[in-house]
């Protein structure tokens, strides 16, 4: 049937998740826990609700930097979302682990642990949706939202498009990143850190380069003070990868994608690369993948022009 639902994939993790947990955030689980037994929740529920939770909890780990549970915001709930149709889960497991997140931050605002519900603000995934979106931009659609940014007046906002295409960085590494790793003659960004510990480094190439030289320059003259970081929301505070995922929605609504999300700078700029004859083990190397496998199955789509050209070679 067209509209039947696909078999969710589970996200598999490879030992137990208690070790890869924030302590405090496993502490407050267990609080979570004693509060369902309280309330005569089923042993098969108190389960599916920790199950759900241990694995966010571990992702806050692996891929937020280790995120106390109190400090999460709506745009984190929605990475994890994200992150979990990248791995195949469908609307129906996706809306089961919100519904767990959302119990779990009902139960911290009636401990008084936190003041709002973050999940809240999130839209929940409606029956139907596609298990996976990813967002891929065309050279001219890059072109293009160049052309926007560069006549609109932020121009911090210009420089981090440019650079999560150029470098090709997950978002969390852009917002930790501070001029001292900045090396504008080498056109380098060293000891980024980047997924599971990874200490790696960045290029870029010289328009990206004489974007960051103005904008140097322009917090230099008007006596910014940015605390050292490339992207700061206030002089003693770096800028948080939500406010990255806010400032990649305006620009995906600037050149009519809706869609756009952080991590399709990273899809975007591998297919252009591949598209224009780069060699897979050096996109692999410039995303910090282990290996090759990752970046065909999850980065890059199939060059259908391409296919068709071998298939009018190769015509039966």
């Amino acid at each position: 049937m067209a509209n039947e639902l696909k078999r969710s994939k589970r996200i598999v993790f490879d030992h137990k998740l208690e070790e890869d947990i924030n302590p405090d955030n496993l502490k407050f689980l267990e609080k979570y826990k004693i509060d369902m037994e309280i309330r005569d929740l089923s042993p098969k529920s108190i389960y599916n609700f920790e199950r759900d939770l241990k694995q966010w909890m571990s992702y806050l780990n692996k891929e937020q930097f280790n995120l106390h549970a109190k400090n999460v915001t709506e745009n984190d709930i929605e990475e994890f979302i994200y992150y979990c149709k990248q791995q195949g889960n469908n609307v129906e497991r996706i809306k089961r682990r919100m519904s767990s997140i959302s119990c779990f931050y009902k139960f911290l605002r009636k401990k008084k642990e936190i003041t709002e519900n973050p999940c809240e603000f999130i839209a929940r995934p409606k029956h139907g949706l596609p298990v996976v979106v990813q967002t891929f931009l065309t050279e001219l659609q890059y072109t293009q939202m160049k052309e926007k940014l560069s006549n609109q007046p932020d121009l911090q906002l210009y420089v981090f498009a440019v650079s999560a295409m150029d470098t090709m960085a997950r978002v969390n590494a852009l917002s930790n990143i501070t001029w001292k790793q900045i090396d504008l003659e080498e056109r380098i960004v060293d000891d980024v850190l980047e997924k599971e510990g990874k200490i790696v480094t960045l290029y870029y190439n010289e328009e990206t380069k004489e974007l960051l030289q103005k904008l140097k320059k322009y917090r230099e003259e008007n006596k910014i003070d940015d605390g050292g970081y490339l992207f700061f929301a206030s002089s003693d505070q770096n800028i948080v990868a939500g406010t990255l995922f806010s400032w990649t929605k305006k620009i995906g609504e600037m050149i009519g994608v809706p869609t756009l999300h952080p991590h399709d700078f990273r899809h975007s700029a591998a297919q252009i690369r591949k598209l224009k004859g780069m060699k897979l083990e050096d996109i692999s190397t410039l995303l910090s993948h282990s290996g090759t496998d990752v970046t065909r199955k999850h980065y890059l789509r199939q060059d259908k022009a391409e296919m068709r050209k071998k298939m009018d070679e190769f015509k039966l």
